[in-house]
């Protein structure tokens, strides 16, 4: 689990790409593991992502430079798996 510090920006994004980012990061504190609150949100999370036109790569090294570990990355190309196929990923 990592957060974002107090203040912090996402340099380049846009201010709504930001806050999807900020969303994502408050949803982290558990490092997006599957229950039901997470199937419920992920999926249309990422969908929002790719919709403002931010690919997993991006966001996921978002996460990253914020202190999520390669684990909590690995939940989030699961999450993705699941948006894509419907299937929670391996």
């Amino acid at each position: 689990m990592a957060r974002s510090p107090e203040g912090h920006t996402w340099d380049g994004f846009t201010p709504e790409q930001g806050k999807l980012l900020d969303f994502l990061d408050h949803l982290g504190n558990n490092g997006w593991a599957r229950n039901s609150q997470s199937e419920a949100l992920m999926p249309k999370v990422l969908k929002d992502f790719a919709d403002a036109g931010v690919r997993l790569e991006q966001v996921k090294t978002a996460m990253a430079s914020i202190g999520y570990d390669r684990n909590d990355l690995h939940q989030l190309d699961r999450w993705e798996s699941k948006r894509t196929t419907g299937r929670f990923g391996k």
